[in-house]
C-alpha cells in the first residue's frame, strides 16, 4: 500500500478507535500529547489511565495480526515500566475487516502470554473485541447488511476536494478575516451550508452525514458545530500527504530578490482583467504564504507556488520560469494540487498576491521535512489553538 494511503489508513483507525472510547464515557485526553509520549492514545476512566498502542494492518489475518499484537503488548509494557505514572497498558491491532474466529484466536493468545495487558481488535465493519482491565464493555457485533458485512470500499472520502473547502468554512468562522477567506455565516443545515459553498445540496448533505457518522458534527445548537477539532485535523493532515505534485523550476533570466513579487502581481493583474480566460488560477504557499501572513518563521526554503496546472504560456510568458534539469539551486518549486477548489476559492490576498490561507499552509508544513515541524508549530500556537482551543 502506498504510503499516503497508509497513513491515513493508520490515522483513521487511530480515530475510530478514541471514538469507541469516548461512546463509553471514556476522557481522550488531548491536554497531553501521546505522540510526544510515544504512545498513541492516552485514556482516563474513573481516575485510571491507560496508554494504547495500536498496530494496523493491510489485512484480517492471523499471521499478520498476532505479530503485529505481540509487538504493541511489548511497546506498551516497556512504556509503563519506565513511565513515573501509573498506567495500564492496552495493545490494539486493526484490519479492514477482520473475521470473528481470527479476534477470538487473537483473545485467546492475549490470555495466554499477556494476561496483564488489555487487548483488543477493531475494523472498519464495526467488530470490536477486547479483553482484560474492563475494556470488554467495548464490545460489538460489526454491522451486516443482508448478511454481509458492510463493505468499507464504498465510504466516501471525507477529505475530498470540495470537503476540504467545506470544512475550511466550518472552521474558517472562528479565524480572522485576513488569514482565510470563507463566507461568513452560521451554517444552520446542509442546505445552508451548499450555498455558503456554492456546491451542490447532495456533496454538503454527505459532507455532514460522514461528519456526524464519525462524531465531528454536533447539532444541538442553532447552527452546525465542527467538535473534537484536533482529531479532526490529525485526520486531514494524513490525508494531505503528497496531496500535490512538485516540481523544481528555475529563472529563465534571474534578476533579483523581488523577482517572484513582481512576477506574480503581473500575473495577478491578467487573471483579474480578464476573469472569464483560462488563464489558471494560483497562489504562494507554504513558507513563503506563512511570511505573506506574517507567521513566518523558518527561513532559507525555495517560494512555493500553487498553480491549476502548468503550460507553457504559464511557464515561460507568464512567469518566466524553466522546469528543465539544471545543476543550479532551485529557484522556485511548482505545486499542481490534487484539491484544488479547497486551496484556490480559500485562498487571501496580501500586496496584490494570491496567498495560501492559513489552514491551507499548516497542513502543506505539518509535513514538510525542511523544518515544517516548527513552522506548523508557529501558526497552531498563534493562530488555531486559541481559535479552536475553546471548541473541542
Amino acid at each position: 500500500m502506498p504510503a499516503r494511503n497508509a497513513a491515513v489508513r493508520d490515522a483513521e483507525f487511530e480515530s475510530m478507535l478514541a471514538n469507541t472510547f469516548r461512546k463509553k464515557g471514556w476522557r481522550v485526553d488531548r491536554r497531553r500529547s501521546a505522540k510526544d509520549l510515544g504512545v498513541d492514545l492516552v485514556l482516563d476512566r474513573d481516575g485510571k489511565k491507560y496508554i494504547v498502542e495500536l498496530k494496523v494492518s493491510s489485512e484480517g489475518r492471523r499471521d499478520r495480526l498476532i505479530p503485529l499484537l505481540s509487538q504493541a503488548i511489548i511497546q506498551a509494557q516497556a512504556f509503563v515500566r519506565h513511565s513515573a505514572e501509573p498506567f495500564v497498558p492496552v495493545a490494539v491491532v486493526a484490519a479492514e475487516r477482520v473475521p470473528a474466529s481470527v479476534a477470538e484466536q487473537i483473545k485467546q493468545f492475549a490470555e495466554r502470554y499477556a494476561p496483564e495487558v488489555g487487548v483488543g481488535v477493531i475494523d472498519r465493519d464495526g467488530l470490536r473485541s477486547f479483553s482484560a482491565h474492563g475494556l470488554e464493555e467495548l464490545d460489538a457485533k460489526p454491522r451486516r447488511v443482508n448478511g454481509s458485512a458492510v463493505s468499507p470500499s464504498h465510504s466516501p472520502d471525507l477529505f475530498s476536494d470540495l470537503n476540504q473547502w467545506m470544512l475550511k468554512i466550518f472552521l474558517g468562522q472562528y479565524l480572522p478575516e485576513a488569514l482565510i477567506s470563507v463566507p461568513r455565516k452560521p451554517i444552520r443545515n446542509a442546505s445552508q451550508l451548499a450555498e455558503a459553498a456554492n456546491v451542490s445540496v447532495m456533496s454538503a448533505s454527505r459532507l455532514v452525514n460522514q461528519l456526524e457518522d464519525r462524531g465531528f458534527l454536533d447539532k444541538r445548537e442553532d447552527h452546525l458545530r465542527i467538535v473534537r477539532i484536533e482529531e479532526l485535523l490529525d485526520l486531514w493532515i494524513a490525508a494531505n500527504r503528497d496531496a500535490a505534485k512538485e516540481v523544481p523550476a528555475h529563472w529563465i533570466i534571474k534578476k533579483g530578490p523581488e523577482q517572484m513579487q513582481s512576477v506574480l502581481r503581473d500575473y495577478a493583474s491578467a487573471l483579474h482583467s480578464k476573469p472569464l480566460s483560462k488563464l489558471p488560477r494560483y497562489c504562494l504557499g507554504l513558507f513563503s504564504s506563512a511570511d505573506a501572513l506574517g507567521l513566518g518563521f523558518v527561513r532559507g526554503v525555495p517560494p512555493h507556488i500553487y498553480v491549476e496546472r502548468m503550460t507553457l504560456d504559464l511557464l515561460l510568458h507568464r512567469l518566466g520560469l524553466s522546469v528543465e534539469q539544471s545543476n543550479r539551486p532551485v529557484d522556485v518549486y511548482l505545486r499542481i494540487p490534487v484539491h484544488r477548489e479547497a486551496i484556490f476559492r480559500a485562498s487571501v490576498e496580501r500586496n496584490d498576491i494570491a496567498v495560501s490561507d492559513v489552514l491551507q499552509v499548516w497542513l502543506d508544513v505539518s509535513t514538510h521535512a525542511a523544518r515544517g515541524r516548527e513552522q506548523a508549530q508557529e501558526i497552531w500556537q498563534r493562530v488555531l489553538k486559541p481559535a479552536f482551543g475553546k471548541r473541542r
